[in-house]
């Protein structure tokens, strides 16, 4: 992908990941849990909170010194002892003049790349009618495994989304999934 580079998201990045969020939840708002409204109210203190407590992988396009931050993608591990082994999969969104140019699954092999060294599995869920999105996971390893009805709420109705896992110990490069994990 000439011109686009991926990189994990800091605190002085914060800016970057707000802009991006909100294009997202403007731009695609049955994709989210959350809303545009709900979110440019909240202090950029928020969102460097957000990048300093899980993973947040930024697509940036252009020279470096003048880059624009065109996609993101972030995963949240599970925190108590029993379900530490995964982490959910959340916001990835690609701007559409960027999309249809390996921008998404740059994001979600960063990712993953990240994730293989912390947790066995990853999860996610995507619109029911988000067929490309669903395509790109499905190629990436991950299986549906089932389908949450009226997950998510608009005012254009309800949307169902699909339940998906990939079980990272089938990658390349994967750690033993028998070894222990803090």
């Amino acid at each position: 992908m000439p011109g686009i580079h991926i990189r994990r998201l800091g605190a002085a990045d914060a800016a970057d990941y707000r802009s991006i969020r909100l294009a997202a939840l403007k731009g695609a708002p049955e994709a989210f849990g959350s809303t545009y409204e709900a979110e440019v109210k909240r202090p950029l203190a928020h969102f460097i909170e957000r990048v300093a407590s899980c993973p947040v992988f930024g697509a940036y396009q252009g020279p470096y010194e003048r880059n624009h931050i065109v996609g993101m993608v972030g995963y949240k591990r599970q925190e108590s002892a029993r379900d530490r082994h995964k982490a959910f999969v959340w916001g990835t969104y690609v701007e559409p003049a960027a999309r249809r140019r390996g921008v998404a699954r740059a994001l979600m092999e960063a990712l993953m790349l990240e994730a293989v060294r912390e947790v066995e599995q990853l999860t996610l869920s995507v619109v029911k009618d988000n067929q490309a999105a669903a395509a790109l996971y499905r190629a990436l390893g991950f299986e549906p495994y089932g389908v949450e009805p009226r997950a998510l709420k608009s005012h254009a109705g309800y949307a169902d989304e699909v339940l998906m896992v990939c079980f990272l110990a089938r990658l390349p490069g994967a750690p033993n999934p028998g070894a222990a994990r803090d």
